[in-house]
Formats: C-alpha cells, sequence, structure tokens
C-alpha cells in the first residue's frame, strides 16, 4: 500500500482534524505517526441518484411481489429431510434346565404388532438368553426395514452395557455385545430403555413359554390363544321347591328380620348357595334333583371308610 495513492471517502476529514488539533492525546499521536507514511487522500463523496434510490429501497422494500431468482451453477437446492417413523422392540429371555426361550415384540408406529418367539437348543445363563432376545429382535426389525427404533427390556444389565455405563466382566457376554452393537450401525437411530418386568409382560411370557416347551431343531410349535369371558351357570332343569324360592325372594327383598334366617345363603348368577361354617359353599337343590345326588354320590363311595354321606354332599358341593 505504500507505493500507491489511497483515496478516503469520507464527508469529513479526520486527517485535518488530526494535524490542525494543537494538542494531540498520546493515542492521536501514534495514530499521526503510524498514518503518515502512507500517501492518503480525502475525498468527499459525490451525489449519486443510484446511491440514494438503493438507500430508499433500503428502508422501504417492497412487499407482495415475487422475485424469481434463477439457480446459480453449483448451488444445492434445499431438500425436505422426511423423518422415518419410530419403531418400538421389546424384548425379553428366559433360562430353565431344559434350554432357553426368547420373545420378542415389535411394535410400529402404526399399533401393528410383530411378534417371535424361539426355544434355544443349548443350556445358557439367563444374561445370554436376554443377549440372545435382543440380537433377533434387531435382526427382525432390520428385516422389516426399520431406520428408527426404541428398545426395551427389562435386563438392566444388556441395557446399561450396550449404552457404555456397564463394564462387561463376563466372556461369554462379549461376543453378544460386539454382535449387537453392529447390527445397531445398521440404524438411522436408536434408543435404548430399561422398563420393569411388569412394563415388558408380553415379551415375558412368550420367553418363557418357550423356555418350557419340548421344541426339536428345525420344528415349528403353533399355538392358538382364543379370548374367553366368565363362566354362566347353565339354567337347570329341575324344578325349585318352594323353600329355595322363598329364600331367594327374602334376599332379594333384604329385609332384616329374616337375616338370622337367609345370612348364610349368597345368590350368584341367579343360583342360591349355602356357605357353611367352614366357609364350604353348596348349590341348594331340590328333593327331587337331591335324590339324585344322593344315588350318584353313594355308589361312589359305596363300601368305603370315611365321612358320612351327608358331609360328603357337602364337600361336593351340594345343599338341601
Amino acid at each position: 500500500m505504500l507505493a500507491h495513492k489511497i483515496h478516503l471517502i469520507s464527508k469529513s476529514n479526520p486527517l485535518r482534524y488530526l494535524m490542525k488539533n494543537p494538542v494531540p492525546s498520546s493515542r492521536m499521536t501514534r495514530w499521526i505517526l503510524a498514518l503518515s507514511e502512507f500517501d492518503i487522500q480525502v475525498v468527499s463523496p459525490t451525489a449519486k441518484k443510484s446511491q440514494a434510490l438503493a438507500e430508499l429501497l433500503a428502508v422501504f422494500p417492497t412487499t407482495g411481489m415475487d422475485v424469481d431468482q434463477p439457480d446459480l451453477p453449483g448451488e444445492l437446492q434445499e431438500i425436505a429431510l422426511i423423518e422415518e417413523p419410530e419403531w418400538q422392540l421389546m424384548f425379553d429371555g428366559a433360562a430353565s434346565a431344559g434350554g432357553g426361550g426368547i420373545g420378542i415384540v415389535l411394535i410400529g408406529p402404526e399399533s401393528q404388532v410383530i411378534t417371535k418367539t424361539c426355544k434355544l437348543l443349548y443350556s445358557c445363563s439367563n444374561n445370554e438368553a436376554e443377549y440372545e432376545a435382543l440380537i433377533t429382535g434387531l435382526e427382525l426389525a432390520e428385516s422389516k426395514n426399520v431406520k428408527r427404533l426404541l428398545i426395551k427390556g427389562d435386563s438392566r444389565l444388556a441395557i446399561q452395557q450396550l449404552k457404555g455405563e456397564f463394564a462387561v466382566k463376563e466372556p461369554a457376554l462379549a461376543k453378544y455385545r460386539t454382535k449387537a452393537q453392529q447390527i445397531l450401525q445398521n440404524f438411522q437411530g436408536y434408543r435404548l430403555e430399561h422398563v420393569v418386568r411388569s412394563q415388558n409382560r408380553y415379551a415375558d411370557v412368550l420367553a418363557t413359554l418357550a423356555s418350557k416347551m419340548d421344541v426339536r431343531k428345525d420344528q415349528h410349535a403353533v399355538i392358538t390363544v382364543e379370548a374367553k369371558g366368565i363362566m354362566e351357570a347353565g339354567p337347570s332343569n329341575m324344578k325349585e321347591d318352594d323353600w329355595i324360592v322363598s329364600i331367594k325372594s327374602k334376599l332379594m327383598e333384604g329385609k332384616m328380620a329374616d337375616y338370622k334366617t337367609v345370612h348364610h345363603f349368597h345368590i350368584e348368577e341367579g343360583t342360591l348357595y349355602f356357605k357353611a361354617p367352614t366357609g364350604v359353599l353348596a348349590r341348594c337343590l331340590s328333593k327331587e334333583e337331591a335324590s339324585c345326588k344322593v344315588k350318584e354320590v353313594h355308589e361312589q363311595v359305596c363300601g368305603m371308610n370315611g365321612a358320612p354321606l351327608a358331609r360328603r354332599l357337602l364337600r361336593a358341593g351340594y345343599y338341601w
């Protein structure tokens, strides 16, 4: 810059102020000495209409106008990133004397459920069974093209070891953790969460069931689970005696005057039961039905020593 003339465009002349100041300060003196070696010429700015128009547009920007901006060569367009939905993997393992079992529950973002259970045909510890369940669940999720995964398990050891908070001290578990870490690298994102056993009951039931079953290699067992409501007693073909009808009516009316008579009786699903002092519940029978039951029980215990016939009938659940 020493070989060229410098034009300083400014509305004021700072160099003239510095030179004419009678008593410059120490800082200004240093500035004068530093700038004296340069060939600086102060030039006042001239009026330009274009500059005034640009300043006016900057103060009052236009709105409601779409300005086409052509793409520059080499410019990257903005891409909207779509986040992959998160699936949930719940796993559990169980070890037993006859081999272990694993249970896996894979839940999708739209509440679709995929379950899997396997029998481990070798003796293993409970921690090894937990790792087997985790690795099998990760492989199942990978086969379903799952990208983001929330992993839940009640094995605190396996979860914390994968997080790096617990060290692996058993050589048998080192290979399991390495395998799990390798599979986890194939996902875009994952989270590990330890849950209590009560929140992992579905996978726990599958693992326990698999560990108790006797399944050979290359053999599949199909289990069907059906929903069943509360069992209802079927209607009796025998006509109720008057004493049964009378007690049932007194119980439904709830009169305290009849408490001593009816406090040993209970109505359940329209059937009258007698509660003995020992706590045994016996269904109240009509005379016709009681005669049939006496013959039936008598034929079973005929010639046997033991309790009287009346007590045997009470134990069998009958009262008249």
